[in-house]
């Protein structure tokens, strides 16, 4: 539980260090929430991400206007550059909101078995899978015991530490760019970690992973984990180097989350399955705790701004049932409650549609505060942010069970939605 002078003084050392509890010193919010190197209009505010790894049909102008809705779109690569599929979409999107981001889903080091049905001639259009497919095939990578390695059914693992496995992922990412109507704005690298991590138990597969072939399980051999750390960041500098420094580069996975030089190579970083994972059994305290090293007010300063970031994605797909204003038990989706900590931290929270996890989805109720007018305040047990319409109240005297903490957002002089809360003034 938070206390108003363990936080006071947690300011104060933070400030110290060059940097308020909830700003970004390299990078600081004015009064209008804008960032200095934007080039937004004042009132933009980013405050919501879509996050959709299957086959929406773009080409369909209502599905344009439901995903024009977002700041931040994350859509799969080999749908977006699809022959014949969605052409001009992107565009068509951008149209609507000229302030969207829109990125691409990018394996960081595997490929789909999938993919090689079908041999890319000389004469056919671009086609991105086929020529990832035969474009990493000789990087496959194999177990301890000699079999090929799969870092999901379906999906075959390569050997990213060879750095010509690295350049051919990127020139197949340079050779579509430009080659079809669906130009992104950047990558979604599905995933980086301190380790590479698979899961276990793959059916079929015998023996473990054993990327430099030296009959060490990867886990086991603290020389093949440093190696692939150190190919995760060359690989985004290659692309970097070769796609320019205006595209952006967000990244899955624990490592961006946790370590602020790597994530200083990234332009935002996916908060997958949040608040899990990062701080440990405190989850959603830790991620709003000034002492932790990673809190969301922190992170943000980590990555780069350049591109309109720092993009930082708060995603789950949890649902919970808590008593209703009645006591009846009502069916919550966590995002809900993500999107007061995004709107307190300026992190992006995504929502899925029941029983559809990375599609698109949408908040239950929608809210305009406009941008914030300074930056989130600590009392007591308390979080507040007062914004340009409105404010939000976060309290965590009310947590308990999978509920973390009471809310209300309120719009306007108006509550526009609230867990428990009666008193949400400050």
């Amino acid at each position: 539980m938070f206390h108003r002078a363990i936080f006071l003084l947690l300011a104060a050392g933070l400030a110290m260090a060059g940097c308020t509890v909830a700003e970004n010193p390299t990078n600081q919010d004015t009064a209008t929430g804008t960032d200095p190197d934007r080039d937004l209009p004042e009132d933009y505010w980013a405050t919501t991400a879509i996050v959709d790894w299957g086959q929406p049909d773009l080409a369909d102008p209502v599905e344009q206007q439901k995903f024009a809705r977002a700041d931040f779109v994350v859509l799969e690569t080999a749908a977006v550059w699809r022959d014949g599929l969605n052409e001009g979409a992107l565009d068509a999107i951008r149209e609507l909101n000229p302030d969207i981001r829109i990125v691409g889903y990018v394996n960081a080091h595997d490929s789909w078995l999938a993919w090689g049905e079908g041999v890319r001639s000389t004469d056919q259009p671009a086609r991105y899978a086929t020529d990832w497919y035969a474009a990493t095939r000789e990087y496959w990578s194999y177990t301890t015991t000699g079999d090929t390695m799969f870092s999901w059914p379906g999906k075959v693992l390569l050997n990213v530490l060879d750095p010509a496995c690295r350049q051919a992922i990127v020139q197949v990412l340079v050779d579509h760019w430009s080659a079809h109507s669906n130009v992104l704005d950047g990558i979604f690298w599905d995933h980086f970690n301190d380790y590479l991590w698979v899961p276990q138990d793959i059916a079929g597969v015998e023996g473990e992973m054993d990327l430099d072939g030296d009959g060490i399980a990867h886990r086991d051999d603290e020389d093949e984990m440093a190696a692939y750390r150190a190919a995760s960041e060359d690989l985004i500098l290659r692309v970097r180097n070769a796609l320019g420094d205006d595209v952006i580069q967000v990244a899955n996975g624990a490592r961006a989350t946790t370590d602020s030089t790597f994530a200083s190579l990234l332009d935002g970083m996916f908060y997958e399955h949040f608040p899990r994972y990062a701080w440990g059994r405190d989850e959603v305290g830790g991620a709003l705790d000034p002492e932790r090293h990673n809190n969301l007010f922190a992170a943000r300063s980590w990555a780069r701004t350049q591109n309109g970031g720092p993009w930082l994605i708060l995603s789950s797909t949890d649902r919970f049932l808590a008593p209703g204003e009645d006591q009846e038990l009502v069916l919550w989706r966590r995002s809900e409650f993500n999107r007061v900590i995004g709107l307190l931290t300026g992190t992006l929270p995504v929502y899925y549609p029941e029983g559809a996890a990375y599609r698109y989805g949408w908040p239950e109720v929608e809210v305009d505060l406009g941008p914030p007018a300074g930056p989130a305040t600590f009392e007591d047990t308390r979080i507040v942010r007062e914004f340009a319409r409105g404010h939000i109240v976060l309290d965590f005297a009310g947590a308990g069970g999978q509920v973390p903490f009471e809310f209300a957002i309120v719009e306007r002089d108006s509550i526009r939605q609230r867990y428990e809360m009666d008193d949400y003034t400050f």
